[in-house]
């Protein structure tokens, strides 16, 4: 109920809509109400050998259909419009809600199962809306209105027509439950199915390189085998439910409007045009629509699973947000300070450990250390995917927990390692960093990534579709659009995690004097495993276990002797042997 009635809430700008729905509804559940009663009328004259007018009642058939027909058209026009309205509402209202959460949200939630809570679960709040809305407002109606008829017809028939309803409420008690939990089961599972399946779809590369296609084939076989198995339980809890209904009203209900009926007219407290009325009354206008309620009750319970998820999701709030009276951040110089900053992803567990460190507008920053030292955090709280958990960062003296998010990140150019692009055209993926720029400002943002060459190269050049996350590009073209895109936003800080993580030694140097160029006049910090990259960085930091060992420059740390002389030898010796072995080769 607490579902239904926040489901409520969401459907109340609609009632307008609603309404006119009502209206529809109302007088097609009346006029499907006329016939049984012209029935009557003939039945009784027929069998007294009265006179009637035949083709006034024949043209009462015909008038009732046709008016029925255009009600009803309006009806179905006026639902499938709520039906999509809703629909597309609560999808923009879902995936706009997505957008304003954290990072971390993402992090721990599958792909497939977001995509599902935004098409599936709201595609079955829309056969609820659209189609359950209609049948209760005309089943209740027609309820109402049948009940009296029929009490005033002959309350004793009524009374024992209704005699069956208590086993109604008992079948209806005996598999709600069951058919709940199974929903709940089939919710679960199918965002399992949906889960794995993205992931192994958008990982075709790593499923063929190591010939596990029929291991994943029998994996999705036996997925959807238990989803199978939960389906074919759920409709057998519902078919039993509205067979076992059936039986009540349209065998047992109707013998016993028979049985007593006929005694009835056999005494003559009824006609024959009555009892058939009566029971056209009972098992298609009051039987019928306590079956169709009891179905709805039904689908209720199926999409309560949907309920939770859908409300679940708009419930989640963002680990990091605006707080109240955060302002716009000017225009920033690029002034960098970590102050005492401390950071945990989980309670007791810290990442960091009072981390200080002080960057001047305009320096380059590397930092170096093993996986797991706490590099790309340093990264992530910059840019406020996380809130320190003690400290403070500032950008030029201001505390990023009071400055607005956006007026942040628009101040912000990130290229990550595993490099992120679009299914859409190479100028559509650069523009995507500032989506005022011209194509001039595209293609120059290009160039300067020493990327545009190979564009220019494309059948389309910059109106080429680069497919789904890129496929059509090497690593290092992909790293280099993404590096365009990060450039044309002209950011004040520019982060660059590994961004030369997937480019040969050929191409790096393509780019390498490009970067070095950019970054000049920029507060940069870039994230390197191959020391060679970062040698000439202003300051480079050293971190190990969440906190930094060493900072200086590249010769000053060779001087101290330390972390960074250590894995700057490794690499020298490994760099030095590698030529000395390709040399012997040749």
């Amino acid at each position: 109920m607490r579902n239904l009635k926040r489901l409520a809430k969401e459907v109340r700008p609609y009632w307008k809509i609603m309404v006119l729905i009502a209206i529809f509804t109302v007088v097609n559940a009346a006029l499907g109400l006329q016939p049984p009663k012209i029935v009557q009328y003939i039945v009784d004259h027929l069998i007294n050998r009265e006179r009637f007018n035949f083709f006034l009642v024949s043209f009462a058939f015909v008038l009732i259909a046709v008016v029925s027909g255009l009600v009803g058209f309006g009806q179905t026009l006026a639902v499938t419009y709520l039906g999509q309205r809703f629909k597309l509402d609560m999808r923009r209202k879902l995936y706009g809600h997505m957008q304003t959460l954290s990072l971390g949200f993402f992090e721990k939630s599958q792909t497939g199962k977001l995509m599902s809570n935004i098409t599936n679960d709201v595609g079955t709040l829309d056969q609820l809306i659209s189609g359950g809305f209609v049948t209760v407002i005309q089943d209740l109606f027609t309820l109402i209105a049948v009940l009296i008829t029929v009490f005033y017809m002959n309350w004793q028939l009524s009374l024992v027509a209704l005699s069956v309803f208590p086993f109604y409420i008992i079948n209806y008690l005996l598999h709600i439950g069951k058919i709940k939990s199974t929903a709940d089961d089939i919710r679960e599972e199918r965002d399992v199915m949906l889960g794995d399946l993205q992931e192994k779809l958008a990982g075709a590369m790593v499923v063929k390189s190591y010939a596990r296609e029929r291991a994943e084939v029998r994996s999705f076989v036996g997925q959807n085998r238990t989803l199978l198995n939960l389906n074919v339980h759920q409709g057998m809890l519902g078919t039993r439910l509205w067979t076992i209904a059936e039986f009540i009203g349209s065998g047992c209900g109707v013998a016993l409007i028979l049985w007593f009926g006929g005694r009835e007219v056999m005494r003559g407290r009824l006609t024959v045009g009555e009892l058939i009325a009566f029971n056209a009354y009972i098992t298609g206008y009051l039987y019928g629509p306590i079956l169709r309620l009891i179905q709805i009750n039904d689908q209720v319970a199926r999409t309560n699973a949907a309920l939770n998820r859908i409300f679940g999701t708009l419930d989640t709030r963002p680990n990091v947000d605006d707080r109240a009276g955060a302002v716009e951040l000017p225009a920033i110089h690029g002034a960098v300070e970590y102050r005492d900053v401390w950071f945990a992803y989980e309670l007791g567990q810290p990442v960091l450990k009072g981390v200080n460190l002080k960057i001047e507008p305009g320096q380059m920053v590397a930092l170096v250390g093993q996986s797991g030292s706490g590099k790309t955090t340093m990264i992530n709280l910059l840019s406020r995917h996380y809130d320190v958990t003690d400290g403070a960062i500032l950008v030029d003296g201001h505390d990023l927990r009071d400055v607005k998010l956006d007026s942040l990140r628009r101040q912000m150019g990130v290229v990550i390692q595993e490099t992120v692009l679009f299914n859409s055209t190479v100028r559509e993926n650069i523009r995507y960093g500032r989506l005022d720029a011209s194509d001039q400002q595209v293609e120059d943002a290009a160039r300067a990534a020493n990327i545009a060459h190979v564009i220019e190269g494309f059948p389309k050049g910059y109106d080429t579709r680069i497919g789904e996350d890129g496929v059509k590009l090497s690593g290092g073209e992909k790293q280099r659009i993404a590096i365009a895109r990060a450039l044309l936003s002209d950011p004040r800080i520019l982060v660059l995690d590994e961004a030369t993580s997937s480019l040969d030694s050929e191409t790096e140097t393509l780019i390498q004097g490009a970067l070095d160029a950019l970054m000049k006049g920029r507060t940069s910090f870039v994230i390197a495993h191959r020391l060679s990259t970062i040698v000439n960085a202003d300051v480079i930091v050293v971190m190990e276990k969440g906190a930094i060992r060493e900072a200086g420059s590249h010769a000053e740390l060779l001087v101290l002797g330390g972390i960074y002389a250590e894995l700057y030898n490794q690499q020298f010796k490994v760099a030095l042997e590698s030529a000395k072995e390709a040399e012997a080769a040749k």
